[in-house]
């Protein structure tokens, strides 16, 4: 509740700063925010679309791109008159080098806030030659200065995933980007709009097979400002904008890598004497299209790399002849998962207790039956620990230490035999059932008396001989799948010392990465409530899910992405367990 309270808060808070915004351009405002490209900067986002997707873990993230545009800036975009451009080379803006630097977090599984700063560090042009004399002359025009380097606007972004279907093929987020006007000495250079500004938007993606569609609009509320001529209307002004972006993006590799494609532009809403009219005009209508590649890096594919390129569609402003995009980027878990180490003291007192010999014969303690007697090295067995004593009832259990002399009890400590003991209260004694931990029925084989049907405990892991079936691209477990489950309700009942046992969910490499990740997660979480509600402490499960991340089988054949959609049983915590 406190954690809903304060997204509301936070939400109400940053929309109300919308209508706080100035409407007008600061007065040493001489030119605005050329670059039109936003980079998300988040660990699945594209190069240009934001995606409605997080880590189900709290993660903090970075990412580094730099970019490079020819001729964002063309002279005919912000003059008309036939002599200037005569005059003129063809770019104001002719070569712009430009590096975009994000930091973030993921929270919830929802949540998402990051803040990136575009520096250009290098750019070139040339001022348009509009003449000595006349109206149209160096008097009356807007000075401009074409040269860098130059900070942009930074760029703090709150996102937020909405809704978003069980099986995680489809999103829907809100996002609020704030502006803020950290260019300071950049305003005649293109380095800002010189005022704060937002852009609220709506994301969203949906996953058809293998093929994840995205799309991102929104109203980008910015400083009216313009550059040039404006006693001819023959400049460019910007102001109050709407902004799109469609694309696609598809898993290669399991997902080790992903192509994309995305057409992403803009229009101006407003009409000003201060920037004219910018709805649909060609100046302030820029297109452009982008192909992408991006590659996970690391063993657990925390580190990524990606690159991109391409160029106008429609010669608006900022729109390049030519965009070309590298970035490489990581994220770490906020909170540590790892298993928690021993107090190094106790480690050390444990050490010296496994490798205690008190008969010296080279056989620890704690594997050594006989540990006061010295091992003779004889047969029958000359490395046993012990050396030939008496043994009448042949366990292999000395008469000094067998506490049923006269009883064969081999396998126990004691020497004894294991009388009416039915561990796993199948009501087949441990001496006659061949699987004394694991509920079972019995049978006329002897191999198989007194063992389940569906499951096999297998030292830390059950092996399940049929896999749990699901809706096709559901969390919805199918009803022939309840009687395994009910031998994993049994055997943990059965087995009070197992303390935790975590259900890991796998998929094939059809779909998506993050979709084949949310699926996988829906579906051991699913799991884990079956058990729940069938009489399983909750304390003692734990859910994951790896999506396509850990193949068993070749993901190319159909066989093998069969046997890579399974869950998986493993039992992490256990007090005494069996040798």
């Amino acid at each position: 509740m406190a954690m809903a309270r304060f997204r509301v808060l936070a939400v109400a808070a940053l929309a109300g700063s919308i209508f706080s915004l100035p409407t007008t351009a600061n007065a040493q405002q001489t030119t605005f925010h050329l670059d039109r490209l936003e980079v998300p900067g988040g660990p699945d986002d594209g190069l240009v679309l934001f995606r409605p997707v997080t880590n189900e873990r709290a993660i903090i993230f970075g990412q580094l791109a730099i970019g490079y545009s020819l001729n964002p800036l063309h002279t005919s975009t912000i003059t008309s008159d036939r002599g200037t451009l005569l005059r003129s080379p063809s770019g104001v803006v002719q070569h712009q080098l430009t590096t975009y630097g994000t930091f973030g977090f993921q929270l919830a599984d929802r949540l998402t806030a990051a803040v990136t700063l575009p520096i250009t560090p290098w750019q070139s042009g040339h001022s348009p030659d509009y003449g000595a004399t006349g109206i149209t002359g160096s008097a009356a025009t807007t000075a401009v200065d074409t040269s860098g380097p130059s900070i942009s606007d930074a760029r703090i972004d709150f996102r937020y995933v909405a809704w978003r279907t069980a099986d995680r093929k489809g999103a829907i987020g809100l996002q609020l980007s704030l502006f803020a006007p950290s260019g300071g000495g950049s305003r005649s250079n293109f380095g800002g709009d010189g005022a704060f500004a937002a852009l609220p938007m709506i994301t969203g993606e949906y996953t058809l097979k293998f093929i994840t569609f995205v799309a991102n609009t929104g109203v980008h509320f910015r400083p009216y400002n313009a550059i040039n001529d404006p006693f001819h209307n023959a400049g460019v002004g910007v102001g109050n904008e709407w902004r799109w972006a469609v694309g696609a993006f598809i898993p290669l590799k399991n997902g080790k890598h992903r192509i994309g494609g995305t057409v992403f532009g803009q229009t101006g809403i407003d009409s000003s004497p201060i920037i004219g009219d910018t709805f649909f005009t060609g100046r302030n209508t820029p297109v452009e299209w982008n192909a992408e590649w991006r590659m996970k890096l690391g063993g657990l594919e925390r580190w990524w790399i990606g690159a991109g390129g391409g160029s106008r569609i429609a010669k608006g402003y900022g729109a390049p002849d030519l965009r070309v995009l590298v970035l490489a980027g990581t994220y770490l878990p906020i909170t540590d998962s790892d298993a928690i180490s021993p107090d190094p003291r106790r480690a050390t007192k444990l050490d010296r207790d496994s490798m205690r010999d008190t008969d010296h014969d080279g056989i620890p303690d704690e594997i050594d039956p006989c540990p006061t007697d010295p091992e003779d090295h004889q047969e029958p067995d000359p490395n046993d620990g012990c050396p030939k004593l008496p043994d009448r009832d042949g366990d292999g259990v000395p008469d000094k230490y067998d506490h049923c002399p006269d009883e064969p009890g081999p396998g126990t400590a004691d020497g004894c035999p294991k009388k009416n003991v039915d561990t796993d209260q199948d009501g087949i004694v441990d001496a006659q059932d061949a699987c004394p931990r694991e509920p079972g029925q019995p049978n006329p084989d002897p191999k198989k008396h007194g063992c389940p049907q569906f499951i096999k405990l297998e030292g830390s892991q059950v092996r399940i001989l049929q896999q749990v079936h699901f809706q096709t691209g559901s969390a919805v477990i199918l009803a022939d799948s309840f009687p395994m489950l009910q031998e994993i309700v049994n055997l943990l009942k059965a087995n009070p010392s197992i303390k935790k046992m975590m259900i890991e969910g796998h998929t094939d490499s059809d779909g998506g990465d993050a979709y084949n990740l949310g699926l996988s997660t829906a579906r051991a979480a699913s799991v884990k409530s079956w058990l729940v509600q069938h009489g399983i402490e909750a304390k003692r499960l734990d859910s994951t899910g790896y999506g396509e991340r850990k193949p068993i089988a070749d993901n190319n054949t159909v066989p093998g992405r069969a046997a890579n959609r399974r869950v998986e049983f493993k039992i992490t915590e256990e007090d005494n367990p069996p040798k």
